[in-house]
């Protein structure tokens, strides 16, 4: 806490009104970027550099999973996510059969500093993480004692490659992200797989898929 800063945002002497006001504007502005960061709960960045060749549709395809999400206990939410996906694109996709193609995915996720302390706030900075996990959050009490920053906005990506069996050359590769202050991928794992094969085979290009379909 800064007193100095306290003083100049909430001065002692000023009258109920002057009080009420400046702690409403700080409310409406907290709002505010909240609701910005709130605009992309339900909207899929997704990224695919060019379309799927139609030797794709229909195409056998070996399913690999990358070596962080073979196992635990969200590796099956994940794999049948991936699965879904790629049987509502119209492809084939096998698990340890040998086919023309292999496919390897991968979910992970990680905390966007940049989006949970915007670096025109003033300080104190990114936060500290703990051996345990927690973190450690310097907040300011402006207008009471206890205010701290938000929770960490988190991105939840989903990527996937597509490769010749026979020579292991890249044949179509997409990714999906979503933001949110929610760390878990499994409560989105399977939107974000149908978000990557968004348009498929055609689509490609940076591009923002609203509401990704969930495959039945």
């Amino acid at each position: 806490m800064i007193p100095e800063l306290s003083k100049l945002l909430l001065p002692r002497r000023a009258s109920g009104a002057l009080r009420a006001g400046l702690l409403g504007g700080a409310l409406a502005l907290f709002g505010l970027l909240g609701g910005c960061a709130s605009l992309n709960v339900h909207a899929y960045h997704v990224d695919t550099p060019r379309p799927a060749p139609q030797a794709l549709v229909g195409a056998r395809v070996q399913l690999q999973a990358a070596p962080a999400d073979a196992e635990g206990p969200q590796a099956e939410v994940m794999r049948r996510a991936v699965l879904d996906a790629m049987t509502h694109a119209g492809m084939v996709p096998l698990l340890g059969s040998p086919a023309p193609y292999t496919a390897r995915y991968a979910f992970h996720s990680y905390a966007d500093f940049e989006a949970s302390f915007p670096s025109a706030w003033p300080p104190p900075g990114p936060p500290i993480l703990l051996p345990d996990g927690a973190w450690i959050y310097n907040g300011y009490p402006w207008w009471y004692q206890g205010w701290s920053w938000p929770p960490p906005w988190y991105e939840r990506v989903f990527e996937i490659e597509i490769r010749d069996a026979s020579s292991g050359a890249l044949v179509w590769r997409s990714s999906s992200l979503i933001g949110g202050y929610d760390q878990r991928i499994a409560p989105v794992a399977r939107q974000l797989a149908a978000a990557a094969f968004a348009d498929f085979p055609q689509g490609s290009g940076k591009r923002l898929v609203r509401e990704a379909p969930t495959p039945r």
